[in-house]
């Protein structure tokens, strides 16, 4: 498959699906753009290029780089950012806070392992503050697998 090559925020922000660098900064937050993977340099793909298609179908974002498997600097970002969290909350015993950090990766994609993530995360969220849960919801409800997102999250 042939892919463009895509430009996007550290804040996750999709800025272009077709041309690389197409800004050195998010117009939405104003953050630094990236279009390839800052540990391995391969390209962030883009939109899929299909022959003779018109516009281009939905695109979905990389969280991982697809050649070293790194992730990439939005999906870190989040990563750090619900590890801090979880660090702010004194309601929280070590050990569940060891069970939440360790399933957040797992919760972004669908894998054979995010159902057993999905169930270390409620374990370890139950204990936690109400002001951490919903912090917690608001920042990974956009970037979690569909998986996760029906369990954790329902409507």
């Amino acid at each position: 498959m042939n892919y463009y090559n895509a430009t996007i925020c550290l804040n996750g922000h999709v800025i272009d699906t077709r041309i690389a660098n197409s800004q050195k900064y998010c117009s939405i937050c104003g953050k630094e753009t990236f279009s390839s993977c800052t540990n391995c340099q391969k390209p962030i793909h883009g939109a899929l290029k299909i022959e003779g298609m018109i516009g281009s179908p939905r695109y979905n974002k990389p969280f991982y780089c697809y050649e070293c498997g790194t992730p990439y600097p939005w999906t870190q970002k989040i990563l750090d950012n619900a590890v801090e969290l979880v660090s702010l909350d004194d309601e929280i015993d070590d050990v569940s806070k060891e069970l939440i950090k360790n399933a957040i990766p797992e919760l972004l994609i669908d894998t054979p392992t995010t159902p057993v993530a999905v169930a270390k995360y409620q374990k370890g969220i139950s204990k936690a503050g109400q002001i951490v849960k919903d912090s917690m919801r608001q920042l990974l409800i956009d970037v979690v697998s569909e998986t996760s997102k029906k369990i954790l999250f329902p409507q």
